[in-house]
């Protein structure tokens, strides 16, 4: 367990220069192409393409970090008034049911980058393979399947150490 959370520990670290990057890298983009189009009269075409690509990318993996606390959005409703060890069952439904939906995600986008890349196909303006960018769809699917484990174990082990 406790190599599993180092292991963890440096997947995060990874998000998150990965997250700041890509931030720092749309607001670049942006904000020179609205200059360019306001100051010069020219537009830059290919912004839209990685833009709309890179906000993919940061959106499943600011979804996996927030997976890794515990804040995704959740009704607690029910779970609230619950005892210990009917929470941890729902807890267990509740991971379940995360990990099914990021790996039914994770299947999907595996299968459109092995299709793109027998297809070809290439993007409209920049003319880069389009599986670079349907990549980051398995790829964040898959750090937030390893978040939502990792949350359940964490919260699993807590309850035990708060029970004793």
């Amino acid at each position: 367990m406790k190599n599993f959370k180092k292991l963890m520990n440096i997947v995060a670290k990874i998000e998150e220069t990965i997250l700041v990057a890509t931030t720092v890298l749309i607001l670049v983009l942006t904000a020179g192409n609205v200059f360019s189009r306001k100051v010069i009269h020219q537009s830059w075409s290919f912004t839209e393409e990685l833009v709309v690509a890179v906000f993919v990318l940061i959106t499943l993996l600011a979804a996996a970090l927030a997976a890794r606390k515990g804040e995704l959005i959740n009704l607690t409703l029910i779970t609230d008034k619950l005892s210990g060890s009917m929470k941890k069952i729902f807890l267990a439904v509740n991971t379940l049911l995360c990990v099914t939906f990021s790996a039914v995600l994770f299947y999907y986008g595996f299968e459109k980058v092995i299709t793109q890349m027998a297809n070809g196909k290439r993007t409209f303006v920049l003319n880069w393979p389009e599986w670079i960018f349907w990549a980051f769809v398995p790829v964040g699917a898959a750090c937030m399947i390893l978040h939502f484990v990792e949350y359940f174990l964490d919260e699993m082990n807590k309850k035990e150490e708060v029970e004793k």
